[in-house]
């Protein structure tokens, strides 16, 4: 289980350099999708949607990536921003992880430190804090060359409800490391986002 939930937490380079790209994508701020017998809605905060075309929705995993966005003027369409962040949140079900009350508990069965959890190679973890059962992470990468042309800092989150495992990461574009009203700014919609996510299990296979 554990080395499925490492991978899952791997970092998706591609999708995030679509998005990037300025790639046109189906921009929605309510989105609910199935996952196992649990279903998943998010009403996206003020400024942020997600970006449909994006979403990659596999039986035990599913993926979306959310950036700045706006009401189209000549239209009831969102249209997307200069792009200044990108977060992701990706979910996966296992069996299980319902054992686990905290997140920090499943965090200690695991016997692994935080930064190889997170497959965070060549990234130094600043500081890290739970509220709830969601751990937040500071994040500075050693690397100043990546390929989606991002800040060196970045913020990441682990929660936990149920059997689904939930990571979201949160890439902002100030190069400069000193900008740290940008760098709270990051953290802000991350906490945003964690907090617009609504689970709830479905028992779809109970009879009625």
């Amino acid at each position: 289980m554990i080395l499925k939930l490492i991978k899952f937490l791997l970092p998706l380079s591609l999708i995030l350099v679509s998005c990037v790209n300025n790639q046109v994508s189906n921009l929605q701020k309510s989105v609910t999708y199935n996952l196992e017998d649990y279903q998943i809605f998010i009403n996206s905060p003020k400024g942020l949607c997600v970006n449909n075309d994006l979403a990659q929705e596999k039986k035990k995993f599913l993926l979306l990536v959310f950036t700045e966005c706006i009401s189209n003027p000549n239209s009831t369409d969102l249209i997307r921003r200069p792009i200044s962040s990108i977060i992701t949140v990706k979910f996966q079900y296992e069996d299980g992880l319902d054992s686990f009350d905290r997140i920090s508990d499943f965090i200690r069965s695991t016997n692994v430190k935080l930064n190889h959890f997170f497959n965070l190679n060549g990234y130094e973890i600043n500081n890290s804090s739970q509220k709830d059962n969601t751990i937040f992470l500071s994040v500075t990468s050693k690397n100043r060359n990546n390929q989606i042309g991002a800040g060196v800092k970045f913020w990441k989150s682990l929660s936990l409800y149920d059997n689904v495992l939930i990571s979201t990461s949160a890439y902002g574009f100030s190069q400069k490391t000193s900008n740290y009203a940008s760098y709270r700014e990051l953290k802000e919609k991350l906490i945003l986002i964690v907090n617009s996510i609504k689970i709830k299990k479905t028992y779809k296979n109970s009879s009625v």
